[in-house]
């Protein structure tokens, strides 16, 4: 699996993914204009030029680093200090100093799409098979197609390059950004080729893991009309003034209602498709399945109730890798460089396996927002379970009869926890009692307990000068005291990972909450709505939702999403998308509702009991104009006049 030529992280094609302060930066293009004659003569360079064009997907799993968006703002919180995705929610960027320069990097990528589309026919090598070079030029039809849904989402309209640009010509140069409505159309038509044009999911082969389908065309087809139909860009009054040389509004003026159909039919037609299903394991089959919380409708056998699944590997074995990496949920996934490693370094204590030669643990981790998200068992809130159910405040002493117990590995629960046995160290908040089956499956917190490669149990310690705790030398730390277990797995007896870990860019829940959520603006009452949601909640071990106004209906979507996709990088798109991101006000444990404002964790500097107390341990920055990034100045700058920065920059 990871021996395929999609390992995307190490191909480089001729001079295309060099830095440059240009996204049309002459001197790359001319370097490669030198050998395009000599690529496409043997199959094996062939291949090399189409795997390039993977080469620019952004490494979603580095998330300390490289993309910010998956454990930032209300998800996460970084380690250290000097991690640029804590840099960037702290809000400590601009025009000039972009931190990353997504705009480029798309662009580049766009150029090497481009390059592949507009000289694949001139192939001639005997070994290649009939048909073989059309579908690897679909492929980058579709790549070409999200590189440029990447920049829908962070800067807006964007100018469209359909073809390698010609220098000689200035006049041509791509330097206007297109409308909204050009380029959703532009990617529309895109997409829907690229549905005629690709195999079906089923036909690609194992060894070719990252390669896109037609669901996958029909997927992000959906994702973006979701994305146009959301109020941010549909008929926002705010960017009334937000024009082009020409006077043309980059966004519609007037609200269109029927976007959100014609994302309600994009979703449904993938649904319809029959080809995906959510990932459940039968419950008690080898193992035994933990009670689902007390609820009415409990008993009633899935799907139509949560009843009959173990909803903790239900959702736990999609994230695991293993004998459930392939799954009829996973729409497309990639092989990113170092993937593996990245993913489940998030989730291990500091000193787990004695440090292991150093492995840096601790890099990212769950804010108490995100904590707070969560449901309880019986499917309420925190708010509405408080002083009952939940308790916010203290440290465990007795077990929950669900997940939590205390007396070290039982059989009874896959999450080891120790708060019963003479280790003081192995103490669990009480506010990690009576939670629902995502969050052990999701979130790592002090006491809980994991497998050594020697068979003996460890119990992290976030506590401060603890080893696995913050120290003022400012090493890697598990800051909130919530690590993210996400893609932990049971069997995993090395910190890096015992087996691959898939990553997602589209799986079948999100269809589920796309479709459930365009049809409530549009259709409120209609019971496909509740249908879809529901489907989430009983995977999920949760009593499903009755009917509600659209109002409430909204809210409860946008909570499944949160909770189901944590840290899969989708909420930053959302709330932006929902123009939730910009909220200033506070809900009734301080934290933001909004991206700004105040983050709250476990008490991290505390080296005592006072450690699991609710504590603000920083303070990030959500400005009007960060709902789009900066073009960095430089790109603005040498087109005076024709490329418009993003609003308020």
């Amino acid at each position: 699996m990871k021996n395929s030529i999609l390992k995307i992280s190490t191909i480089v094609l001729l001079a295309m993914q060099s830095v440059s302060c240009n996204y049309l930066e002459a001197d790359e293009y001319l370097h490669e204009v030198n050998n395009l004659n000599d690529i496409w003569t043997q199959r094996i360079d062939i291949r090399k030029a189409w795997a390039a064009c993977y080469g620019h997907i952004p490494n979603y799993t580095d998330m300390a680093y490289t993309w910010p968006f998956n454990t930032n703002y209300d998800e996460g919180h970084a380690g250290r200090d000097v991690y640029t995705s804590l840099v960037f929610a702290q809000g400590k960027f601009n025009a000039d100093n972009v931190l990353f320069n997504f705009w480029a990097n798309a662009y580049r990528a766009i150029r090497t799409c481009n390059l592949f589309l507009e000289n694949h026919h001139k192939a001639n090598d005997k070994l290649l098979v009939p048909g073989e070079v059309e579908g690897y030029a679909a492929d980058a039809r579709f790549l070409r197609a999200f590189y440029y849904y990447n920049l829908l989402q962070l800067y807006g309209p964007f100018p469209i390059v359909e073809k390698t640009v010609d220098y000689s010509d200035e006049s041509a140069m791509p330097t206007n950004r297109n409308t909204e409505e050009e380029c959703v159309n532009f990617l529309i038509a895109e997409l829907d080729k690229c549905a005629t044009e690709l195999p079906e999911k089923d036909r690609i082969l194992v060894s070719e893991v990252g390669r896109p389908s037609k669901e996958a065309a029909m997927a992000l087809k959906a994702m973006v009309l979701l994305w146009d139909a959301s109020p941010l860009v549909n008929g926002n009054p705010d960017y009334s003034g937000f024009k082009d040389a020409k006077g043309r509004n980059y966004f519609s003026t007037a609200s269109d209602p029927e976007k959100w159909r014609k994302a309600a039919n994009a979703a449904k037609a993938v649904i319809d498709l029959g080809v995906f299903d959510l990932h459940t394991a039968p419950a008690n089959q080898g193992y035994t399945t933990v009670p689902l919380g007390n609820f009415p409708g409990n008993t009633v056998a899935w799907p139509n109730g949560p009843a009959g699944i173990d909803p903790y590997r239900s959702f736990k074995e999609l994230f695991s890798g293993g004998d459930t990496y392939w799954n009829q949920e996973g729409i497309w996934q990639v092989n990113l460089g170092y993937q593996t490693d990245h993913l489940s370094l998030l989730g291990f204590p500091r000193n787990y396996n004695n440090g292991e030669d150093g492995a840096v643990k601790g890099v990212l981790c769950a804010t108490q927002k995100m904590v707070d998200a969560f449901f309880m068992n019986n499917g309420a809130t925190i708010g509405e379970e408080d002083n009952s159910l939940y308790n916010d405040i203290g440290i465990a002493e007795n077990g929950d009869g669900y997940y939590i117990s205390g007396s070290g590995k039982e059989a009874h629960t896959p999450i080891i926890t120790g708060f019963k046995l003479s280790n003081t160290n192995a103490k669990v908040p009480n506010r990690v009692l009576n939670r629902e089956a995502r969050f052990y499956a999701t979130v790592g917190f002090i006491g809980r307990g994991y497998e050594q490669n020697n068979g003996t149990l460890y119990y992290a310690d976030y506590k401060a000068n603890a080893m696995d705790g913050f120290i003022q030398s400012d090493r890697p730390s598990i800051r909130t005291g919530y690590s993210i277990v996400k893609w932990v797995a049971e069997d995993d007896l090395r910190s890096r990972g015992s087996s691959d870990k898939p990553y997602y860019v589209l799986r079948l829940a999100e269809i589920y909450l796309s479709y459930a959520e365009a049809l409530n603006e549009i259709e409120p009452g209609n019971p496909d709505v509740l249908k879809y949601l529901n489907l989430i909640r009983f995977r999920a071990g949760l009593p499903g939702y009755t009917p509600a106004s659209q109002e409430v209906t909204r809210e409860r979507i946008k909570r499944e999403k949160h909770v189901e996709f944590a840290f899969e990088g989708k909420r930053y798109f959302d709330s932006r998308r929902w123009k939730d991101a910009g909220k200033t006000t506070r809900d009734k444990w301080g934290n933001s509702q909004g991206m700004g404002g105040l983050v709250y964790g476990c008490n991290f500097t505390a080296p005592d009991g006072s450690f699991y107390d609710r504590a603000v341990i920083d303070g990030y920055i959500f400005r009007p104009k960060n709902y789009f990034l900066p073009i960095p100045f430089e790109e603005v700058a040498n087109y005076w006049g024709t490329m418009t920065q993003s609003p308020g920059w």
